[in-house]
């Protein structure tokens, strides 16, 4: 892992470099689990090149973060540092969602959508999130499309008022959906 580390480290790291090293960790189980534990280094340069490394892994192949769902979910609700933070969330976007809510994880997207601490493509993120956790549990859909009418989107940055706009319009298609199959 100390080699890995110190490919990791290299400020300059470029998309071709990173991309060739998520290749590897596809086919790798042994350094998919090291990118895994990489991305909680200390040093940010590490944690962020693997946790890009691993967010091109899981555009490609998400069935392989089955064992690591639960603790990038918990990684990515406490991680402080904004770039990784959205590649991790990224990451839990692209993964099939729980069976069971991650209550913590919706608490934390439920908060973070309307944190101005966040980054755009954070908050961005939690919306898209917990409408995908909500749509799967349906008792949340009602409770996440008043979380998001609150408020008006001319106070928001468009990346955010995208994603507000696009998940008020899936619920309310779930929710049409359920209301004619209830009348049928």
């Amino acid at each position: 892992m100390t080699s890995l580390r110190q490919t990791l480290s290299a400020t300059r790291m470029q998309r071709p470099a990173i991309g060739r090293l998520a290749l590897q960790a596809e086919n790798d189980p042994a350094l998919f689990g090291q990118l895994a534990i990489l991305t909680g280094d200390g040093d940010d340069t590490v944690a962020w090149h693997a946790a890009w490394a691993l967010e091109q892994v899981a555009r490609r192949r998400p069935e392989l973060f089955g064992p690591y769902r639960q603790d990038i979910s918990r990684q990515a609700v406490s991680e402080t540092r904004h770039g990784v933070q959205r590649l991790l969330l990224s990451m839990v976007n692209r993964l099939p969602m729980a069976e069971e809510p991650d209550a913590d994880l919706l608490d934390f997207c439920l908060d973070g959508m309307h944190s101005p601490r966040l980054s755009i493509a954070v908050r961005a993120l939690c919306i898209k999130i917990a409408c995908r956790i909500c749509l799967r549990h349906a008792p949340l859909a009602d409770e996440l499309r008043l979380h998001l009418e609150y408020g008006g989107d001319e106070c928001l940055p468009t990346g955010v008022a995208t994603a507000r706009h696009n998940a008020i319009r899936m619920l309310e298609r779930r929710s049409t959906t359920r209301t004619r199959t209830k009348k049928d």
